[in-house]
């Protein structure tokens, strides 16, 4: 929905990811005016590990805005504010000059996963549900950090402040240290019912609270542009800098999920289906993931797939070794074969699988297969593998509270028409597109905008730059067929697991 009331207050909305940095140009509007990007590399400097360079990220976002202003073409008096996401869960240490003590180790990361048992076995278990809210998990902050006390102590001894991602970039633009909740929140050392940092929590991971810094609400002002930053980006100095939001939680404001019972499925890579609840729900088996949303009293709970697109990514380069094929052509083919590819099923679990299993040595398999299928019943079954992957994330989260009957649904596989219908028809939920791309930057952008005033309230900024598209329902028959269809599928995840 568009406003008419032209405006011409911009803003900056910068997400520092895992393969780039990105930053759009965003006008009080909502139009997009520019994008920019840059890339760099993840280290793997051993098995296991994943680090990324702090200094390749601030040249990133340098080259980054400059590029989405020069596409903008706008007066630098035009430039109000600026707003900042990123990717979750990793560390950047720094010294007394706030500068980085080694590379900063990124949620990808693996190397401390013998000691998550070890911390959790310090912490009881009532604590872990309602205070940490979720699963200590490799790549975490808090288990980053328990690795170096016991691997790298003198590097931990050194250490003055644990800043995330898109916080160090903060860092570079205001010279001061900032967070706030919805990346905090995923770090294991933040109680996300009180939105504060854990003594307890910290403990058990060998934390100094005074390592951790100061937490204010995503929207708020935490400082203005320095100088010297200002004349690297090709910006005037003295913009106000909001404390941002984790890419999870920006990606849901660029969509517009704000509400209590509002909910989206991504379908990228892998797969997140997220309801956003006035309270924490909490999983007691902690299939979930809860985190604080980028708003004050809001959270949001998430079910999560590894392999989503990566499953049709793998089939079409399976069937096509020049991986020349268009996936149109090849999705073509499966909207020949009736749901439920004449029995055939595919357990898309590539790369392990997160919900409901929490495995990360399950494997797939195609089950049911005979001399009448084909390679379009294989592609149905890849679709329709991943949609019964997500009803397991979806029954997961009923088991916590209400879910929605209408999702939003973005990502690079929603623009599937065959798959969104698949998807409608096993989850039993109308799902509706989000229109536009770099939803995450955008949501960025929305509270730098907050942050400067350019929007009255959260409801103004999501009408004008938010829109929607095309709305897929569920068909009964199909709907009916598809149930059958997961009961079966969720029998095999057991019976082949005793065997691999």
């Amino acid at each position: 929905m568009r406003l008419n009331q032209p405006r011409t207050e911009v803003m900056l909305g910068i997400d520092v990811g895992t393969q780039s940095a990105k930053c759009v140009v965003l006008d009080a509007n909502g139009q997009l005016l520019g994008v920019g990007q840059q890339g760099y590399p993840v280290l793997t400097p051993r098995p296991n590990w994943a680090e990324q360079d702090p200094e390749a990220w601030w040249q990133a976002v340098i080259a980054a805005v400059r590029d989405a202003l020069r596409q903008a073409n706008i007066s630098a008096s035009r430039l109000h504010s600026i707003g900042l996401t990123g990717q979750m869960h990793g560390v950047v240490l720094l010294d007394a000059t706030y500068a980085p003590i080694r590379p900063a180790i990124i949620w990808m990361d693996r190397r401390s996963a013998n000691l998550c048992d070890v911390i959790l076995k310090r912490v009881p278990q009532e604590v872990v549900v309602s205070v940490a809210g979720n699963r200590l998990s490799p790549g975490f902050a808090g288990a980053s950090l328990a690795w170096l006390r016991e691997v790298e102590p003198e590097t931990l001894r050194r250490t003055r402040a644990v800043v995330q991602p898109k916080d160090y970039i903060a860092l570079r633009l205001i010279g001061e240290l900032s967070s706030e909740p919805s990346d905090a929140s995923a770090t294991w050392l933040f109680d996300i019912g009180a939105r504060r940092w854990s003594e307890q929590l910290a403990a058990a991971c060998g934390v100094p609270l005074e390592i951790l810094p100061p937490v204010s609400e995503s929207a708020a002002v935490v400082g203005t542009l320095r100088a010297e930053s200002a004349e690297l980006l090709g910006v005037r100095p003295g913009l106000p800098v909001v404390a941002g939001a984790a890419d999870q939680a920006a990606l849901l404001l660029g969509a517009g999920v704000v509400e209590p019972g509002r909910g989206v499925i991504t379908l990228g890579t892998g797969g997140q289906v997220t309801v956003v609840s006035h309270q924490p729900r909490i999983d007691p088996q902690l299939r979930l993931n809860t985190f604080c949303h980028a708003i004050p009293d809001r959270w949001y709970t998430m079910g999560a797939i590894l392999n989503g697109g990566m499953a049709l990514r793998w089939w079409r380069n399976a069937v096509d070794l020049t991986q020349s094929r268009a996936y149109p052509d090849l999705i073509s083919e499966a909207e020949r074969v009736p749901a439920g590819a004449e029995g055939l099923i595919f357990l898309p679990y590539l790369e392990g699988e997160r919900t409901p299993h929490m495995d990360p040595d399950a494997s797939a398999a195609f089950v049911g297969m005979t001399l009448r299928h084909g390679q379009g019943h294989l592609t149905r079954a890849v679709l329709e593998g991943v949609a019964f992957a997500f009803r397991d994330c979806l029954l997961t989260l009923q088991a916590v509270g209400p879910v929605p009957d209408h999702f939003l649904v973005g990502g690079g596989g929603a623009r599937s028409p065959l798959w969104r219908q698949i998807l409608a028809s096993v989850l039993g939920v109308t799902v509706q597109t989000i229109e536009g791309t770099e939803h995450t930057a955008l949501g960025a952008a929305l509270l730098a905008g907050l942050g400067a005033h350019l929007f009255f309230d959260l409801g103004e900024a999501v009408a004008r730059v938010v829109d929607y598209g095309p709305t897929e329902a569920p068909d009964p028959d199909d709907q009916a067929h598809y149930a059958e269809q997961h009961r079966r599928f969720r029998a095999l995840y057991p019976a082949l697991r005793g065997v691999r």
